[in-house]
């Protein structure tokens, strides 16, 4: 039922609306639009104060100064439209007293084409614009609230707009809807960005503001009503409602602005910025275009109802607001904008003095108009261009000169370079097929003894001169500077302490300077080659400390050790998935393939004997890949933990050999990370490798316990044991050297506790930050 209930609203409204909208136009189509303002003179005769341009007046030649004798045959003071309005509308035949002579007129209704376009077309074109919004936002955001607040804003503007030609013919329903929607265009604007913020979290006012402005808008149809019944100054009413409009117009942009300024270093000044924008696009022309040089000098620079479509922006910029996911870069479209518009005067200004001096007879208000429509023209163009440049450049241009093609091309191709020398040779491949150039070389300088050595391309060098300037002037030069030198440029493309990378381009082969573009590329292909250079140089500092590392086996530095750990087990890994995705299935598609012949009836029982034999000898080599594979890669190694681990390991191990394992973990509780669960699996299997193969021991105790962060690992078998003396030699040879530096690399210690003839003990004791190993186990 509630949706029900509100689709009849809708469609009730929108039948209101469709019947309102054809009531407007009916009127504004046939009832005659006079134009003429009365004032009542000392002599008590009613005399023309204004004439609009577009009314039937000023067809019929009636001018200001010129006075009402009768309206309909009866007094001026009597017709309604000049006792309250002051006007003369709604007016069948008028006496017009032109230089001493009466003159009598028949209004008809003979509508010129500025009146249509002013009074019909534009205004209708605005409000099917705006209907259309509407419709749009109903049907995309029905549920949100701020949707339906924006769509009232947009029908009380459409109403506004195509109520003016009615209300100015004084259709008294047509000026009712006029005042009633020029009054809620600011009420719902406040109302619309009051929930809209507060949808973003923000408050931008006390509803007080909006209560107020109802009120007093309210108080002004009341009096009004009062007025139209008991007769009274109305135009009095009318500068009220537009002090209120005015005044409340003005109060939204203080609330913008302000609130601009207090939210200006939140992640909300975009959309301030979009407002502010999109409220001045709709007001400046209007008030600074017609109202102010209506006011001040009693002329229009632009039509008020051409003024008036300007209006249209701001809907479109909260429509953009409330549906778009994502917002344009105002700060960028700003600064593009600001910076036409400065450029545009000069172009503007010589258009008009150059336009002065051929026609010379122009008015200053067409010159206004040729200007403003020159001055915008060029700031679109420009505009435009600018877009059309990122668009089609590349496409009209060939791919030699198309710089942007050429950086993406160079830096996909640095970024896979793994020495300097290949580094300099893609260098000098780009210049030379991007440029017109005779020849290119690049030279290194040694900044410890200033000389200069050729590494690739045209192996001859500058001269002298510009040698000795380039070693004086070594301290002055940055990366990516271009010097002009010997009929060419030198280009500094890497400079570090010790030496400094730069190429010597030759002049082009058609003999023309290198142009502004040529440049910026060149100093931006410059910069590329910087980075890659000291990519690289890193890169080289940082091997050498790994190999000092690794060779010394630097206590202070675990985590070597702890990354090459890392990389070994992550090359096990790849190998385990090797060998089961291809040697594996490939082992069992072959099986399946010899029991299918060994089911063939036709097969001799010696032949089937053999092939029975091979068959098990491919189930023992696949057992086989399946151990190297969990050895390998242990599986459900991460799921399990430690304890159940290494449960399974003992279990597979004591099948495969002759001692027994003891395990105690009841005193263990800590959930260890991977990195610490695959070290002791790993320390263990090196262990009971040992056993089986050196220690010829019959008992292996294994314990697994903790005190608080510390983890405590025993191993203790009953083998031949071995000379603590012989340690390093038989670390050697026996691995155990890696289960030290595995622990050491995680920040543990370890001790071997043994002697002939009387087993092998270790020992192993780490910290196990229990935090970041629970993070890693929820993880």
């Amino acid at each position: 039922m509630g949706d029900l209930k509100r689709r009849f609203v809708w469609l009730s409204s929108a039948g209101i609306i469709l019947i309102l909208i054809y009531y407007l136009l009916f009127v504004t189509l046939n009832v005659p639009y006079i134009g003429l303002s009365v004032v009542e003179n000392e002599a008590g005769k009613w005399q023309i104060s204004n004439v609009d341009h577009l009314g039937w007046a000023n067809q019929q030649g009636i001018k200001a100064g010129d006075t009402v004798a009768l309206i309909n045959q009866n007094k001026p003071s009597e017709h309604f439209t000049v006792r309250q309005y002051g006007v003369i509308e709604q007016a069948e035949t008028l006496a017009i007293n032109q230089s001493n002579e009466l003159i009598l007129y028949k209004v008809t209704n003979n509508p010129t084409q500025d009146l249509l376009w002013y009074h019909i077309l534009i205004p209708g074109l605005v409000f099917g614009i705006l209907f259309i919004f509407s419709l749009f936002l109903y049907i995309k955001k029905r549920d949100d609230k701020a949707a339906l607040l924006l769509i009232f804003f947009f029908i009380a503007i459409g109403f506004s707009y195509l109520s003016a030609g009615a209300s100015s013919r004084i259709d008294i329903l047509g000026i009712y809807i006029n005042r009633i929607t020029m009054s809620l265009i600011p009420v719902l604007f406040l109302e619309f960005l009051r929930v809209y913020f507060l949808q973003h979290g923000l408050i931008l006012y006390s509803r007080k503001f909006l209560f107020a402005f109802y009120g007093i808008n309210g108080l002004l149809l009341v009096i009004h009503s009062l007025f139209q019944i008991f007769g009274g100054r109305l135009s009095i009413i009318r500068y009220s409602f537009l002090a209120v409009f005015s005044v409340s117009i003005l109060l939204c942009f203080y609330i913008i602005i302000s609130r601009y300024m207090r939210y200006r270093n939140t992640v909300h000044k975009p959309v301030f910025k979009i407002i502010i924008v999109g409220f001045i696009l709709a007001f400046f022309p209007f008030v600074v275009l017609v109202g102010l040089p209506s006011i001040l000098f009693g002329v229009e620079l632009i039509p008020g109802a051409l003024g008036a479509v300007f209006l249209v922006f701001l809907p479109v910029v909260f429509l953009y607001l409330i549906t778009a996911k994502s917002l344009f870069d105002i700060d960028f479209i700003i600064s593009r904008i600001r910076y036409y518009s400065i450029i545009c005067l000069i172009p503007t200004t010589l258009f008009l003095l150059i336009l002065f001096y051929i026609v010379g007879e122009i008015t200053f208000l067409q010159g206004i108009h040729v200007g403003l429509v020159t001055y915008i023209g060029i700031i679109v163009f420009l505009y435009i261009k600018e877009e059309l440049d990122f668009s089609f450049r590349s496409k009209l241009f060939r791919e030699k000169y198309n710089f942007q093609a050429s950086l993406d091309r160079f830096s996909q191709t640095i970024s896979r370079v793994m020495k300097p020398a290949d580094l300099e040779e893609e260098l000098i491949i780009e210049v030379m097929q991007v440029l017109p150039v005779k020849s290119i070389s690049l030279f290194a300088m040694d900044l410890t003894d200033n000389s200069l050595l050729i590494k690739t391309g045209d192996p001859n060098f500058p001269s002298e001169e510009s040698i000795n300037w380039l070693k004086d002037n070594i301290g002055l030069i940055s990366v990516g500077e271009l010097i002009d030198i010997d009929n060419g440029v030198l280009l500094i493309v890497s400079k570090a302490e010790d030496k400094i990378h730069l190429i010597w381009i030759r002049e082009k082969q058609n003999r023309t300077h290198f142009n502004q573009h040529e440049k910026v590329w060149l100093r931006t292909i410059a910069s590329y080659a910087s980075l890659v250079y000291e990519n690289l140089r890193l890169i080289e500092g940082l091997t050498v400390k790994l190999e000092e590392a690794v060779t010394q086996k630097d206590p202070e530095h675990p985590w070597v050790m702890r990354l090459l750990f890392n990389l070994s087990e992550k090359e096990r890994r790849r190998l385990a998935l090797d060998l089961h995705d291809s040697a594996l299935q490939h082992q069992l598609l072959w099986y399946r393939k010899l029991e299918i012949i060994l089911e063939d009836e036709k097969i001799s029982v010696d032949l089937k004997m053999q092939l029975n034999n091979l068959a098990e000898g491919m189930l023992d080599v696949t057992h086989q890949i399946r151990e190297t594979c969990n050895e390998l890669f242990p599986p459900l190694l991460r799921e399990s933990g430690i304890v159940e681990a290494l449960k399974n390991l003992f279990a597979d191990a004591q099948l495969r050999t002759d001692y027994v394992v003891n395990f105690n973990s009841k005193d263990f509780s800590m959930n260890l990370d991977y990195e610490h669960v695959l070290a002791l699996y790993r320390i263990v299997q090196e262990l009971l490798t040992n056993a089986a193969k050196h220690s010829k021991a019959t008992e292996v105790n294994i314990t697994l316990a903790n005190s608080n962060d510390i983890l405590e690992f025993r191993y203790l078998d009953n083998g031949i044991g071995i000379d603590l003396n012989n340690l390093k030699s038989s670390l050697s040879h026996m691995g155990l050297s890696g289960i030290k530096e595995r622990v050491s690399s995680l920040g543990g210690n370890t001790s071997f506790h043994s002697s002939p003839g009387k087993g092998f003990e270790v020992s192993i004791w780490m910290v196990v930050d229990m935090m970041s190993s629970a993070n890693e186990q929820v993880v």
